[in-house]
């Protein structure tokens, strides 16, 4: 199928709903036990392969209806397009399919996912739809190269970059809000906010553009010389709970933006996300975001927050002044190096001070008050710090990092503690999905493109991180899944990261088989088909016990 196959013609006025009726689009249903039954009667196989990549998207896709994200899904329209051969709802989900397998390119989908008719079947396209794809155009022309799939890649690339960015925002806050009504997201939440840079060629149509310097050896010199250079693209905003990893609110924007004018709207939107379910209790953000009177807005919120104070700062050379005057608090921790004989232990030193109510940041409070901070009787709002005198037996050169705080610093390793939470996002999010998800491998050169891209690929780690902690909970807790404690967090996934979990995957299902009978499928090992189908087997697998079992656990009487 070209690019133009779901293009719009004028004259034509197809309505969707009639186009959906023509296609009698909709995703198969999951029966084992009707298909067991119908393979031992001797019932006729329409379609049988291996199971691969399509074993992840049976529990996933009963979890997407569940969650009510399926309903979402169906519900996205392609502005203008007024004819389509493939529904919007199969665009999406193949999409879908492509950032949750991890497909880094679009030009790799007719081999591993258009091709794949057990992953096409199971999204609505049916066999003869795969192998002869839904038109003719360029048959004539084609010679040697079959087709692989119903459609191309730049069909799927044209039409899905023609969501809006609206649409997709839109979306995505209805993903969030829909996992905080599951249970996952309930009670007060700690958040960070970060971005990243998704650097693109300066050719991509409507990127940004951002000057910056970098350090540059010249030949014949000893010292290095300052060089101005620019970098094109983007740059990806997310506020993310860190307890789950779960997205709360996100942005993307062009790469030379202020990050700091979006703490507040973003913030804002993650709690409107939440609902009455969750409360965003306290935020961590880098330097970027270090904005006095947005910071008091926060503050005026009744959200805690922690940032880094710049060096240069005078509330920041004000806590370190104080600092070395006053006893501060230590933590000592024992760190194991080398193995056997040669093993060591080592003593680990970290020493804080906890200064309350300065009032040497200027900008921090309401405009109408900031705006006499030249005055020289000018005092500002109070505000808390935190200075680290030494971290891990480590003195530092300067006169320390200095944490600036709305909440108390009592005990001040609990904000120290606190905003070590902003690694979660920057490893988390940022790291995770530019390898795994290929977060910055867009389907087209375009800022439409980018901004769908990005919002998909957010909102799929999303839900994969849900539907993980969802598989997690124990059996008692998913009966009532509505229920879920306030204490669920990635911990349940014992620190396995994605690829280890799509490799694991493959590896339970690379025995298995995917079986249509009818109007339904049904997902067995090998070593069930062949006693279902009435084949001797000398030796079965101990884990799926004896024939006589294996039809009893389908309903079968032998």
């Amino acid at each position: 199928m070209s690019e133009r196959g779901a293009r719009a013609t004028e004259g034509e006025q197809n309505q969707p709903s009639a186009v959906l009726e023509r296609l009698s689009w909709q995703l198969a249903r999951r029966d084992d036990q009707r298909v067991a039954q119908g393979l031992y009667s001797g019932e006729a196989i329409e379609e049988m392969h291996e199971l691969s990549e399509a074993g992840l998207l049976d529990e996933f896709f009963v979890f997407l209806e569940e969650l009510g994200m399926m309903a979402a899904l169906e519900q996205v329209e392609l502005a203008g397009v007024q004819r389509v051969l493939v529904p919007t709802v199969q665009f999406v989900l193949l999409y879908l399919l492509k950032v949750l397998f991890g497909g880094q390119s679009m030009n790799e989908l007719p081999r591993w996912l258009f091709s794949n008719m057990a992953l096409m079947e199971l999204v609505g396209f049916n066999a003869r739809q795969v192998e002869e794809g839904l038109t003719k155009r360029g048959d004539a022309q084609r010679i040697s190269k079959k087709k692989q799939g119903p459609l191309t890649p730049q069909c799927l690339a044209t039409n899905i970059s023609k969501l809006s960015r609206e649409q997709m925002e839109r979306l995505f806050n209805q993903m969030v809000k829909l996992v905080g009504g599951w249970g996952l997201l309930d009670g007060e939440r700690l958040a960070a906010l970060d971005g990243s840079k998704l650097e693109t060629p300066k050719t991509y149509e409507g990127c940004g553009k951002l000057k910056q310097t970098r350090r540059v050896k010249v030949k014949g010199q000893k010292e290095r010389a300052t060089e101005e250079y620019y970098v094109y693209g983007w740059k990806v905003l997310v506020l993310i709970d860190v307890q789950t990893r779960l997205p709360l609110a996100m942005k993307v924007v062009k790469i030379e933006e202020y990050e700091g004018r979006w703490l507040l709207p973003l913030l804002e939107q993650a709690q409107r996300n939440l609902g009455t379910h969750g409360h965003i209790g306290t935020i961590v953000v880098d330097r970027g975001y270090l904005d006095g009177q947005d910071l008091w807005q926060v503050h005026q919120q009744g959200v805690l927050f922690v940032v880094v104070g710049k060096a240069n700062m005078t509330v920041t050379q004000d806590a370190q002044a104080l600092a070395k005057g006053e006893r501060g608090q230590a933590r000592e921790r024992v760190v194991r190096h080398g193995h056997g004989k040669t093993a060591r232990e080592e003593r680990l030193r970290t020493e804080l001070v906890g200064i309350e109510s300065l009032t040497t940041y200027d900008s921090y409070g309401d405009p109408e008050q900031t705006q006499y901070a030249h005055r020289r009787d000018y005092e500002g709002q109070p505000i808390n710090a935190v200075v680290v005198r030494r971290w891990d037996n480590r003195i530092p050169a300067t006169d320390g990092t200095v944490y600036l705080t709305n909440g108390p610093v009592g005990d001040p390793f609990v904000v120290f503690d606190t905003y070590d939470w902003r690694s979660v996002i920057e490893n988390g999010i940022f790291k995770e999905g530019k390898h795994p998800w290929h977060l910055a491998r867009f389907p087209k050169r375009t800022e439409a493109a980018v901004i769908v891209h990005c919002h998909f690929t957010l909102l799929v780690m999303a839900l994969t991180t849900a539907f993980r902690l969802w598989q997690a909970k124990p059996a008692a807790v998913l009966a009532h899944s509505r229920e879920i404690a306030s204490s669920l967090s990635t911990a349940l996934l014992a620190g396995e990261g994605t690829a280890r979990w799509r490799q694991r995957l493959k590896e339970e299902n690379r025995d298995k088989v995917i079986v249509f009978v009818a109007d339904v499928y049904g997902i067995f090992h090998l070593a069930e088909l062949a006693v279902l189908a009435g084949l001797p087997l000398q030796r079965l697998p101990s884990q799926l016990g004896s024939p006589k079992a294996i039809l009893e656990r389908y309903g079968i009487s032998p």
